[in-house]
């Protein structure tokens, strides 16, 4: 069951199948690479360190932390973190509703998950309470929810930083360098979501192999999404080379974002990635998968990740130049000569 597998902790996981999407080294090449397309549209001088390698190698790890953050049994972080991970569609479908027509703000989407169900009794996800310790089963996930949250932070901790860079003051050092720690954390952050999206067993109910009615004959081995997420890339070598030789981050799909709201960006991303779940199940069932088929296939979704976080970045920074008045506001309520002189504000 997919509580199971999505909840318990990674100790106790030893053997079985993992819901992560693309292991480690995958989600560090997507990021890596999204970095990359950030500093080719990016000249701003103060986004530089950004792609400096020592920088680009810390945010590439922090993108692994998401997963990381199932290490321990703790029912506050798994509510909060697991459904992240996924968003799955056959469970709108059940109760009405649709990518299409899902609200964007994660409370909101909460409550019309509670009204869909009402007017469809009986039918959807169901709790079972012996394994489902976080209280997550209920819900089809939050992925584009998750990417949307998450840009937003970066798209605040960016202006700040851009707003240091404006007060230009050498006493302010350890803030601006504060700032590219938290920014570094949220890229991580980011790019650990849009990978999540990209991977088309992230987007549906059939995670670990199909399950319900399956007149195509596709396989029900629960190992096919750790083949996905780590064999597959490891058998064809798709990491960064890879990626870098098919992204095109002027692709129109990474071109038609909101940068205010990029809500219908993310959903655009978790349908592209959609869309490619029944020709993956075919490539496995041919063998295909482990040919050059499935490296185009995988490679493909590896690059979209890359397109789709770099298309953000740049989004976020664009958006996030302070006006005068933002820059007189900040320095007006940061404290900044009380906190240096160690004194409490007045």
């Amino acid at each position: 069951m997919r509580v199971f597998l999505r909840v318990v902790p990674l100790i106790c996981l030893a053997g079985i199948p993992q819901t992560f999407a693309w292991d480690a080294p995958g989600h560090r090449a997507i990021t890596r690479v999204g970095i990359e397309g950030f500093k080719a549209k990016v000249t701003d001088p103060s986004a530089a360190w950004l792609s400096e390698t020592d920088w680009s190698i810390r945010i590439a790890d922090l993108a692994t932390m998401p997963d990381r953050w199932r290490n321990v049994k703790n029912a506050s972080v798994a509510h909060i973190n697991n459904p992240d991970h996924y968003i799955d569609t056959e469970d709108l479908v059940d109760i009405g509703l649709s990518l299409e027509t899902i609200e964007p703000l994660r409370n909101d989407f909460v409550v019309q998950l509670d009204h869909a169900r009402a007017e469809h009794p009986g039918v959807g996800r169901q709790s079972n309470p012996k394994l489902d310790f976080a209280h997550t089963d209920i819900y089809p996930g939050f992925l584009p929810q998750a990417i949307c949250e998450n840009y937003g932070k970066l798209q605040s901790d960016f202006k700040t930083l851009r707003t240091l860079e404006k007060v230009n003051d050498p006493a302010r050092k350890q803030q601006v360098e504060a700032v590219r720690i938290a920014i570094a954390a949220q890229i991580g952050c980011l790019a650990h979501f849009v990978g999540d999206a990209a991977q088309p067993l992230h987007t549906t109910r059939h995670h670990h192999g199909w399950v319900g009615d399956n007149p195509s004959g596709f396989t029900t081995k629960k190992e096919f999404h750790a083949q996905i997420d780590a064999e597959v890339l490891r058998k064809h070598n798709l990491y960064e080379d890879a990626i870098r030789k098919k992204v095109r981050f002027d692709s129109p799909e990474f071109s038609s974002i909101d940068p205010a709201n990029p809500w219908v960006f993310a959903i655009s991303e978790v349908k592209r990635s959609n869309q490619q779940l029944i020709p993956l199940y075919t490539l496995e069932k041919s063998g295909d998968l482990w040919k050059e088929p499935g490296a185009v296939m995988i490679t493909e979704r590896l690059a979209d990740a890359a397109g789709t976080l770099s298309a953000l970045l740049v989004a976020a920074w664009e958006s996030a130049a302070p006006s005068d008045e933002d820059i007189k506001l900040f320095v007006k309520y940061d404290g900044f000569s009380d906190a240096a002189a160690n004194k409490a504000p007045k």
